[in-house]
């Protein structure tokens, strides 16, 4: 959500939608309930029942074309950005799909290449999905394709699927990390937790916000960072999390490298 307009009015508005990474689910509306501005979808290829919040804020469309929740009905097949709000999942963008295609994000949990079934654990619930990769359906790193063999345990993927007799058919594959996968983030640091060790860095080469772990850089170089500082951070995947292995303050005069 864009910034609050010249006419926002705090005592009278809701509060603008915290600007935060945004997770694209896709499934079927199984209820509805306008009252209290809830919907509840069966995610595509999964029997679990994901619930979600919505109010004013939400953008609702069909076909491009702005509608209002009136045109949300139970059965319908729809796509939400989802976000945390608090404590809430939130329904930032509700698209009522008028064809049976859709796209997702997650981590592989298990790829079966004899049935051409892959599992992937869904961001915000936890659980399990399965999808059928298609026979022609294309897996990439960037602009190289890969086979489907490379969907080891732990990737990060994203994907595009079309539903054939309710059931998802993936037809194209981003394989977005591997364990063992070495990654450069440039950019701000927007969080910092020194007793976690952990940081959020805006990353300039895509624009994406990433959450790294600092357990192998010094206490010392640590104390440096602070929310707006600019930092090159090198960074391996372990299936579960983005492990710094250098950390560089650009333009400070001095190469900060911990090996």
């Amino acid at each position: 959500m864009s910034a609050p307009s010249s006419g926002y009015d705090p005592l009278l508005d809701l509060p603008p939608l915290p600007n935060k990474p945004v997770s694209l689910i896709g499934g079927t509306i199984i209820d509805l309930d306008p009252v209290r501005n809830q919907l509840t979808i069966r995610p595509f290829g999964d029997r679990k029942k994901m619930h979600f919040s919505f109010d004013l804020r939400t953008q609702i469309t069909a076909e491009g074309k702005p509608v209002n929740e009136r045109d949300l009905k139970t059965g319908q097949r729809i796509s939400i950005e989802t976000m945390l709000d608090g404590t809430h999942v939130f329904a930032k963008v509700i698209r009522i799909q008028t064809a049976a295609h859709g796209s997702g994000y997650g981590q592989v949990i298990d790829y079966d290449p004899s049935g051409r079934i892959l599992t992937l654990r869904d961001e915000l619930s936890g659980e399990p999905v399965h999808f059928h990769v298609s026979p022609t359906a294309v897996v990439r790193t960037g602009n190289e394709t890969r086979p489907a063999t490379n969907l080891t345990s732990g990737s990060l993927v994203s994907l595009s699927f079309e539903t054939e007799r309710d059931q998802p058919v993936v037809r194209e594959i981003s394989l977005l990390a591997q364990p063992g996968s070495s990654f450069s983030f440039y950019g701000k640091i927007t969080f910092v937790d020194l007793s976690r060790k952990t940081v959020a860095i805006d990353n300039q080469n895509d624009d994406k916000n990433y959450e790294i772990h600092l357990s192998s850089i010094p206490q010392s170089m640590m104390r440096n960072l602070h929310e707006g500082t600019v930092v090159g951070i090198s960074a391996v995947f372990d299936g579960s999390q983005y492990i710094a292995r250098n950390l560089e303050f650009p333009g400070k005069g001095d190469n900060n490298d911990q090996q």
